[in-house]
C-alpha cells in the first residue's frame, strides 16, 4: 500500500486523511500499519514448519467402557500417508450390570464386598487393525479425525472370589475365615467382608474368545509430533460359554457377549523413522 503526501494531505490507498496537522497525520498513518500488519499476522494459523511423512507412532492410554476400565498400548506403522497398521494389546476390566456394593451393617470397619458375585472377570485383548485418516490437521489449534478398527482374540480370566466369612452365622461374630464364596452357604447373615483382591490368583480360569471394535479418533495436540487424542466407539467381546461372573440368583443370569460403548484418552509420540 502506498503513501503520497500532497498539500498537507496523505493518501493511503483508497484511504486519504485531509488537511489535518502533521503530529495527528502521523498517529493515524502508524495506526493503520499497525493494524493491517497485525491482520496478516492473524491469519496465519497454518502450519508454518517443513512437515515431514511420519512412519510411525507410539500411544498409550486410559480406556473405559459401560461396565468398567482399563489401560491400552499401541504401535501404529504407516502403510500410506493416511493410512496406519495399528498392533496392541488392551486390559480391561469387566464387570456385571447386577454388581451392587453392600456392607455389613453391624460392624463399621468391615470391607465393601458385591453380594452375589462368583467370578472377578478381567479381558487381555492383543489386537490387530488399522487407523485410517479422514481429515487433516491444518491448525494446530485443530483436530485430525481418523476411523479405527481392530480384531482380535478376547482372553477372558475369571479369578474366584473369597469373602470373610463370620462364624458362627448369628452377630456377634466369634471368628472369622476367608472362604471362596458359595451361594448355597454364604449370604447377608454371615458375610462380614470382601477378602483380599489377591485371593484367588492360583484358580484363575480362561476363557477364550474373539474380540472387535470400531471407533472415531480425534487427534488435537498442539505439536506436529505430539499425539493427543479423544476416542469413541463400540466394541465386543464374545464368548462360546457363559461367564459366570454372578451367582444366578433371583433372576441374575450371566452373558457371553459383551457389547459397549467405549472412550478412550491417548498420549503419544509420532516418529520419522
Amino acid at each position: 500500500m502506498a503513501g503520497v503526501r500532497r498539500e498537507g494531505k496523505v493518501t493511503l490507498g483508497w484511504c486519504s486523511f485531509g488537511a489535518v496537522p502533521a503530529p495527528m497525520r502521523n498517529l493515524l498513518t502508524s495506526t493503520l500499519f499497525l493494524l493491517v500488519g497485525g491482520s496478516a499476522l492473524a491469519q496465519q494459523t497454518i502450519y508454518e514448519e517443513t512437515r515431514v511423512p511420519f512412519r510411525r507412532e507410539l500411544t498409550g492410554g486410559i480406556v473405559v467402557h459401560g461396565d468398567g476400565w482399563g489401560l491400552n498400548f499401541y504401535h501404529g506403522k504407516h502403510r500410506t500417508a493416511v493410512d496406519r497398521r495399528m498392533i496392541g494389546v488392551e486390559v480391561v476390566g469387566m464387570k456385571h450390570p447386577k454388581e451392587i456394593k453392600s456392607f455389613n451393617p453391624y460392624y463399621e470397619d468391615s470391607r465393601g464386598y458385591y453380594y452375589g458375585k462368583s467370578n472377578a472377570m478381567l479381558i487381555v485383548r492383543p489386537t490387530y487393525g488399522r487407523k485410517h485418516q479422514i481429515t487433516d490437521k491444518i491448525r494446530r489449534s485443530g483436530v485430525e479425525l481418523n476411523y479405527v478398527w481392530a480384531i482380535g482374540p478376547s482372553l477372558g480370566l475369571a479369578k474366584p472370589v473369597y469373602l470373610q466369612i463370620g462364624k458362627p452365622d448369628n452377630i456377634p461374630y466369634e471368628s472369622f475365615v476367608i472362604e471362596r464364596y458359595d451361594p448355597a452357604l454364604h449370604d447377608v447373615q454371615n458375610i462380614y467382608g470382601r477378602a483380599s483382591w489377591f485371593r484367588g490368583f492360583g484358580e484363575i480360569k480362561l476363557y477364550p474368545g474373539a474380540f472387535g471394535r470400531f471407533g472415531l479418533n480425534f487427534e488435537y495436540s498442539g505439536q506436529t509430533t505430539g499425539i493427543k487424542a479423544i476416542e469413541v466407539g463400540v466394541s465386543m467381546d464374545a464368548y462360546p460359554v457363559v461367564v459366570p461372573i454372578m451367582a444366578e440368583l433371583e433372576g441374575v443370569t450371566n452373558k457371553q457377549f459383551f457389547f459397549e460403548f467405549y472412550l478412550a484418552v491417548q498420549f503419544g509420540k509420532k516418529y520419522i523413522q
